[in-house]
């Protein structure tokens, strides 16, 4: 049985990765702004409200299903015929056609990981019980750890498999039919190789994030002089540092803390404006690099993994037309 047999070396096409990086850094500055407008929306209910939470709640899942969506723009792009035209604006069309299937599929997710969660809290309810209830409910402590874990590894799934199914599909029947036939006989291929890449691309963006808070940290420290027109999100991303502690001892401390005075409030509200979204943009432009080689890579692998499956279910293989 082939594993992980993908010479990645040789698949990654460094033209496939200029059009994937930038299709990855337009769906996640679409999802960022997603993100960033239900956050400002909850900013006008009251805290820690129902739907305080829920709106930031439609932010996150708005801002993961436009990462699902550039993943499955990139295998558009890394599974398309050699020498294609204009292959990246028929990717952004081809994803924009099969969006709502990404969506049915991570909203399904969701839903049933809430219904699953209300069913824990119900049975937890019998703890109520005299003696008998708290000792039920110790008893089934591991099973409803089991059952959240297999829900959480489901999304894990879910952001592995399903965008380059909805790249090979035409309709959510053929998704599901897909998605049945490479489980019962690649399961293994896909569990290995979503825990050796997803380990690979979580460590990177350890490491990616990291350094950006440490760079934010030296940057503020060496800005001295603006750092009244650091937002509150960059102040808490940026990390100290011996170097930034460093810089800190040569600056004059006094000047740096009313550095604001004396200036109008909507001039500093400018100032803070630009340097939030500079930062943002760089941001999401440093996150594409690590997620656009994942998702080319994953894409190649996917991709030899169900032409294999094809051909052992004696099905035609090829890539759904437009």
């Amino acid at each position: 049985m082939k594993v992980l047999g993908l010479d990645i070396g040789q698949s990654f096409k460094f033209e496939n990765f200029k059009k994937s990086f930038k299709l990855t850094w337009l769906y996640i500055g679409i999802g960022l702004a997603m993100f960033l407008l239900f956050v400002f929306l909850a900013g006008f209910v009251p805290q820690r409200s129902f739907f305080y939470y829920f709106l930031q709640n439609v932010g996150v899942f708005l801002a993961f299903t436009a990462v699902l969506a550039a993943y499955a723009g990139v295998y558009r792009i890394t599974t398309f015929p050699e020498g294609a035209t204009k292959v990246t604006r028929q990717s952004i069309s081809h994803t924009a056609r099969r969006f709502h299937y990404i969506l049915g599929l991570s909203l399904a997710l969701v839903v049933l990981f809430m219904i699953i969660v209300f069913l824990e809290v119900g049975v937890t309810a019998i703890s109520y019980i005299p003696y008998a209830g708290p000792a039920i409910t110790t008893l089934l402590t591991i099973p409803l750890f089991l059952v959240n874990f297999t829900c959480l590894l489901l999304a894990v799934c879910l952001f592995v498999i399903a965008p380059p199914l909805v790249g090979e599909s035409q309709d959510m029947k053929e998704i599901i039919t897909e998605l049945r036939m490479l489980l019962r006989s690649k399961w293994i291929n896909l569990v290995l190789y979503m825990i050796i890449s997803l380990a690979i691309l979580f460590l990177t963006m350890q490491i990616i994030y990291y350094l950006t808070r440490y760079t934010v940290g030296i940057t503020k420290a060496a800005q001295w002089k603006l750092q009244f027109a650091y937002p509150d999100m960059v102040n808490k991303v940026g990390m100290r540092s011996s170097i930034s502690d460093m810089i800190t001892q040569f600056v004059p401390r006094s000047e740096a803390m009313s550095g604001a005075a004396g200036l109008p409030q909507g001039f500093v509200l400018t100032l803070k404006a630009i340097v939030g979204l500079g930062y943002l943009v760089v941001f999401t432009f440093i996150a594409s690099f690590p997620l656009a080689a994942y998702f080319n890579v994953s894409s190649e692998y996917f991709k030899s993994i169900w032409k294999d499956t094809k051909k052992e279910m004696g099905s035609p293989e090829g890539v759904s037309g437009e």
